[in-house]
């Protein structure tokens, strides 16, 4: 009983393959004096069509122009399909359908052209685009930071991205993180980068582009990373008992000059060295401490054991 349900599943996905054919498109190009050719990737509800039986057809009215398989091209790791079109005129209007082996599901493509004699179209990094439905057409970086670091300020305006870090941050090691419009891709250099994953030297500008799902809009931004000071840090330790106060200043500014004043006099300057600053020995009062552009108003009290 098995076997033969077996049999019969068979036969059945085998009858299922046999009808699963590409439609019968042809195209008498003798017929034609010019032509217009395409490289391009086909998609069909957000999936690239990438099968031996896959097809795109070219249409002007009901009159097929064109057909094309997809190819492997071994150093993109990709399908492309390399579409002729055919005609007789300039400006007649061309239409797409779509035939998805996978679906046995042929599929008619929003998209229109213009034919335009010896024109074409597409080229292995920003293929013409032919899906139903029609794919994103937004290039563009939504938002840039840096892996495990707070950015003091991240602005994108137009094709600039102007980034702020502390200088405790070494620019020559910096992973990005980044965000995009839905389906781009980023390159540099025309290599595919990704969110979170490559290490990079920022100490210099770098140029990335932006490649749209549909690889119709190619987007250039700049990403300029600039080093600020890290803010210091003031620590106080009160007074207890017979033993006075103490101000310690830790920053980034090493020899950076330190000054605490009390009612409106220099009490004491010092410089930041291996990172700190120390005052010792403060009786109970209010202090200013100043380094640089930084202030910071201290109150010494006594406390109790």
């Amino acid at each position: 009983m098995k076997k033969t349900a077996f049999l019969v599943i068979l036969f059945f996905l085998s009858v299922q393959a046999l009808v699963a054919q590409a439609p019968t498109w042809s195209v008498n190009e003798n017929d034609y004096q010019y032509t217009m050719t395409f490289v391009a990737k086909l998609n069909v509800d957000g999936k690239q069509l990438i099968g031996n039986n896959d097809r795109v057809g070219a249409f002007v009215g009901s009159s097929c122009r064109g057909i094309s398989g997809v190819t492997y091209v071994a150093s993109e790791s990709n399908y492309y399909a390399y579409l002729t079109v055919f005609s007789n005129s300039q400006g007649e209007t061309v239409s797409f359908k779509l035939y998805d082996s996978s679906t046995d599901k042929t599929v008619s493509v929003s998209k229109q052209v213009t034919f335009e004699v010896n024109e074409h179209k597409g080229n292995l990094f920003q293929s013409f685009s032919i899906a139903a439905p029609s794919l994103n057409d937004k290039a563009e970086i939504l938002t840039f930071n840096f892996q495990d670091i707070k950015s003091v300020s991240s602005v994108i305006n137009g094709g600039k991205i102007n980034i702020s870090l502390y200088d405790s941050y070494a620019l020559t090691e910096l992973k990005p993180v980044f965000t995009l419009s839905k389906g781009a891709k980023l390159f540099k250099n025309k290599i595919l980068q990704k969110s979170g994953e490559v290490t990079d030297n920022y100490t210099s500008s770098i140029t990335y582009e932006v490649l749209s799902e549909d690889e119709s809009s190619l987007s250039n931004y700049v990403v300029i990373v600039t080093p600020t000071t890290t803010p210091a840090l003031f620590y106080k330790k009160d007074a207890v008992c017979d033993v006075n106060g103490v101000v310690k200043v830790t920053s980034t500014q090493e020899g950076a000059s330190v000054v605490i004043a009390t009612n409106g006099e220099t009490l004491s300057t010092k410089q930041i060295l291996n990172g700190e600053a120390i005052f010792p020995d403060l009786e109970i009062g209010t202090y200013v401490v100043t380094i640089g552009n930084e202030w910071k108003l201290i109150n010494i009290i006594l406390k109790e054991k």
